[in-house]
């Protein structure tokens, strides 16, 4: 997805005192350098299965700011200033905080803009220092340990703000603050409300599929078969979203007290009812199916196939058995 970025600006952040340095110029965006780590660390918010789905409080400092900011109540500079402000202030009571970088960027995608809240805590990596001394150069490693991430690095604390919407997606980790694990990210600095995220509610669904199926159809392969393939269908058939529902009646058909143990303990873990997954990655945590026997052989498919082209059977001594049909051209890899 293309990106059009307007505006960006970096502060330096520390829970010492008087080292956080706020920037007053924003950065150079039509260097491409500039723009090119600004750009691939952007597009890694856009589509990240790690992220929650968030709405600010009411009482957010931060969602006032970036509210006058997309009313144009406040110049870029100021806006940011006082969003970097106020992640300052929270590092400064709690110095278990990593010291970082803040980049804010202001962009467009598909016809839409977004604010982009980066933190980009340091890194720490060797490199030579080289000194010429009367009998020549002496070359020795030396650690730099205010290194931003690299370009391939994922932030590990961020919010992407849709300016149509100002809904939130939150990246974060927790922090031990005053003796106790806080996602200070979204609970202090941005103070919003989140959701599981995409990732976070796959292993749960995952979780519940292997429980229906060991109590309801006595943990075979067939059963967890039919769910993931009843997941992936049913995220192409509503163009990524997936109903619990849905899910239950083509997995269970019949099974009717199945399908509402499966539809209840996704409800009480915090799935919605109909879940955004997105076709593409349901399908890639989903989408395949693999079978392991004690022999070694190990089998993978796509989830399609399971009651197509392969099946479950048995021997004629009851051993169980895989049926594969319809193979089409073999090849060895």
């Amino acid at each position: 997805m293309a990106i059009k970025l307007k505006n960006a600006i970096l502060h330096s952040l520390s829970s010492v005192d008087g080292a956080t340095v706020l920037s007053d110029t924003e950065l150079d965006i039509d260097s491409e350098a500039c723009f090119d780590f600004i750009n691939k660390h952007v597009k890694r918010l856009l589509d990240n299965p790690s992220a929650k789905e968030s709405n600010f409080k009411v009482s957010s400092e931060i969602y006032k700011h970036v509210l006058d900011l997309r009313d144009e109540k406040k110049r870029f500079n100021e806006a940011c200033g006082q969003i970097g402000r106020r992640l300052s202030d929270i590092m400064q009571r709690n110095p278990n905080i990593p010291a970082g970088d803040l980049l804010i960027a202001l962009f467009e995608a598909k016809h839409s803009k977004h604010l982009a809240i980066i933190k980009l805590n340091y890194r720490e990596f060797f490199t030579h220092q080289t000194t010429l001394k009367a009998h020549g150069a002496d070359n020795q490693l030396v650690k730099c340990t205010v290194a931003l991430p690299f370009e391939s690095g994922r932030p590990e604390e961020a919010a992407l703000v849709s300016f149509d919407t100002m809904g939130v997606k939150v990246i974060e980790k927790p922090f031990e603050l005053n003796g106790e694990m806080v996602e200070y990210f979204s609970e202090q600095f941005l103070v919003c409300e989140t959701a599981i995220s995409k990732k976070e509610a796959v292993e749960i669904i995952k979780g519940i599929s292997e429980e229906i199926n060991e109590e309801f159809l006595g943990g075979s392969i067939d059963g967890l078969a039919k769910i993931k393939t009843a997941i992936v269908e049913c995220a192409e058939e509503s163009d990524g979203d997936v109903s619990m529902e849905s899910v239950a009646a083509k997995a269970f058909g019949d099974n009717l007290e199945a399908r509402e143990a499966y539809i209840s303990m996704a409800r009480d873990s915090g799935i919605k009812a109909d879940l955004p997954l997105g076709d593409k990655f349901a399908r890639q945590q989903f989408g395949i199916q693999r079978i392991k026997t004690d022999e070694g052989v190990d089998l993978r498919f796509p989830a399609e196939l399971w009651g197509n082209s392969v099946e479950l059977t048995k021997t004629k001594d009851g051993a169980p058995a895989i049926l594969v049909t319809n193979l089409g051209d073999l090849q060895m890899s």
